[in-house]
């Protein structure tokens, strides 16, 4: 068996929420390159759009016009997505969903990327701004059930 280099896709955007739908297509690629099943996608998909409008609204104050770069990383059974803005780096320490209990719209992004993702970890960028990196692992294979395989008790 020979090994294959992983598909990788970079890719600048502008902070425009128009923009999304281009974001939402990219990523449902990597998720089926990574072989993940549609409803591992669609809970990926909303994550990484989480992240993207959480730096539009909160790093970028809902300006349109700023610069956000995507390098995502797809290979069997794996996708890593890395989102770079170009605001003032957050210490992660500030970085918080509200209370569930607080029920009312918005603002559990953060609580959806960090259930949805095996790893999420926030950089200081080069530009001081910050790098998201976001991966995701297939789930291991379930043993199957005792009740779809019972087991016979011995006479």
């Amino acid at each position: 068996m020979t090994a294959h280099a992983p598909d990788r896709v970079d890719c600048t955007l502008p902070s425009h929420p128009k923009y999304l739908p281009l974001l939402r297509s990219l990523v449902g690629e990597g998720s089926a390159l990574a072989g993940f099943d549609k409803d591992l996608t669609t809970r990926l998909l909303l994550a990484v759009t989480e992240a993207v409008t959480n730096v539009i609204r909160h790093v970028y104050g809902g300006a349109t016009d700023r610069r956000v770069d995507l390098a995502m990383r797809a290979d069997d059974g794996e996708l890593r997505i890395d989102l770079v803005d170009y605001g003032t780096f957050i210490d992660p320490k500030h970085i918080a969903s509200r209370p569930l209990d607080d029920v009312r719209p918005g603002g559990i992004g953060v609580h959806l990327i960090k259930t949805t993702m095996d790893r999420v970890e926030y950089r200081k960028n080069e530009h001081g701004g910050t790098t998201l990196i976001m991966e995701k692992h297939a789930p291991a294979p379930t043993a199957p059930s005792e009740a779809a395989h019972p087991i016979e008790e011995p006479r």
